[in-house]
C-alpha cells in the first residue's frame, strides 16, 4: 500500500510517498509519473516515509532518476538507496 501526495512548490512538484513501494504500488507510482510528467517542470520524489522498496520499485526509481527526477529522503534507509541509485545513474 502506498500513498502518493503531490505538492506544488516554487522549485517544482514534490511527490511525497508513504508506505511500501512494492507490488501494485510500483505500477501506481509509474502511472502517476507518466500521466503527469508533462505538467511538471521539475519533479522531486520524497522517500522519507517509505518503509520498504522491492527490486521492481528500485528499478522504477532508477528509471525516474535517469529522466531527471530528484530523489530525496531524511530516512537513513532510503538515503543509502538514493546514494546507490545516483551511483547507478551517473555511470
Amino acid at each position: 500500500m502506498i500513498r502518493i501526495t503531490a505538492k506544488n512548490e516554487s522549485a517544482g512538484t514534490r511527490l511525497l510517498l508513504e508506505g511500501k513501494l512494492s507490488g501494485a504500488s510500483v505500477s501506481e507510482l509509474e502511472k502517476c509519473w507518466h500521466t503527469n510528467l508533462a505538467n511538471w517542470t521539475a519533479l522531486l520524489v520524497d522517500l522519507t516515509n517509505i518503509s520498504f522498496i522491492d527490486d521492481v520499485g528500485k528499478e522504477l526509481l532508477i528509471k525516474m532518476s535517469s529522466k531527471g527526477t530528484k530523489l530525496v529522503s531524511r530516512s537513513l534507509m532510503t538515503k543509502c538507496l538514493i546514494e546507490e541509485i545516483n551511483g547507478t545513474v551517473d555511470k
